[in-house]
Order: structure tokens, then sequence, then C-alpha cells
């Protein structure tokens, strides 16, 4: 799928990634979440290699704990992350001005639970004009009938549907990107 007119080396322009809420005390419970996990950190890493913001949000902390470290270690020094109580993110005046401006017009969203804070965020972020890819692989709930449902959702919403592996290749659109050896090295191993 060509998400762009002209062939660039950066097939989603202006991306924001977004990481929903990936904390210490929600993340045990989600389905699969070891494959989950491993899939945020190498999205993560991913970033690092093709140079992709970061924006992180922490529902109510006090409760939930911070970001599972596995995530944070990967972090660039200053990525945002945000706390918030609202289940959207949007419905957060901070993260909504932050990515009001950021002049971002893809926002990849990955996180948990799927059919609440991420589900609900990609449907504010739809509603707001916001061209919105979701990894599937990178996004979880604590049932398995709630994650299906949430795609469903979220697809019927005008969001982007695929997986980490795809955006990856995507956005490189080419073996020919500067970053490309590299990403087979770290990333592809």
């Amino acid at each position: 799928m060509n998400l762009i007119a002209e062939p660039t080396h950066n097939a989603l322009p202006k991306a924001l990634i977004m990481l929903i809420d990936l904390q210490h005390k929600l993340l045990p419970h989600i389905a699969n979440s070891q494959a989950l996990l491993e899939n945020v950190v190498k999205l993560t890493r991913f970033c690092e290699i093709a140079s992709l913001p970061i924006l992180v949000t922490e529902q109510y902390p006090e409760g939930l704990g911070p970001t599972v470290g596995e995530i944070k270690a990967e972090l660039k020094t200053g990525t945002p992350i945000i706390t918030k109580t609202t289940f959207s993110c949007l419905k957060d005046s901070e993260i909504a001005e932050f990515i009001a401006n950021s002049n971002h017009s893809n926002i990849i969203v990955a996180g948990i639970e799927s059919h609440i804070c991420v589900s609900q965020t990609v449907c504010d972020l739809r509603a707001a004009s916001h061209v919105v890819h979701v990894l599937a692989d990178c996004i979880g709930s604590r049932s398995e009938i709630d994650h299906t449902i949430a795609i469903q959702k979220m697809r019927t919403a005008g969001a982007v549907i695929t997986t980490l592996e795809a955006f990856m290749y995507e956005t490189l659109t080419s073996s020919k990107h500067p970053a490309f050896k590299r990403f087979m090295a770290e990333i592809m191993k």
C-alpha cells in the first residue's frame, strides 16, 4: 500500500509515534503481554534508527505505575512523557496541545488497552482529521474479544490497521534508505 504519491525516503512524513499507557502494573495483565512488550521495544529502537519522534502517555501513574522499564530504557533523553487521567489522550489538554503544536500529519499508535484508551484516542484523532495508523501487534487488552472488537471499531473510524513490520518497511520504503543496513542489523537480526 503506497501511503503517499511521491516516492521519498520516508513513506510516512511527519509521523509521530504515540505509546499509550504501557505501564508497570497494567502490562502483566494484558493478553500476550510478553510479545506486545517485545514489539513495542522493537518499535522504540526503530524510532531511534529512523529518527521518528515519540510521545509517551501514562494513565494515573500513582496507581498504575510508570512506563515499564524495558520501554523507558529505549527512549531518548527528553522524550515527552505526559500523565493523564482521561481515557482518550485527546481529552487531556496537555496532550491535545502537544499533538496540535507538533505539526505531525500521521499518528502511529501503540499501547494499552486496545478497547479503552487506545480506541478512544484513535477515534478522537480521526475525528480531528489526523491520519492514524494502529500497530495491531503493538496494542493489547486483557481479553482477546475486547482487543478484536477494538480493532474493528478503529478500522471503521478510518484508522489504518497495520503491523509493526509492515510499518517499519513502509517507513523505510527501500533497501537504499540510509538507515536500512542498521535496521537490518539491529532490528531484523
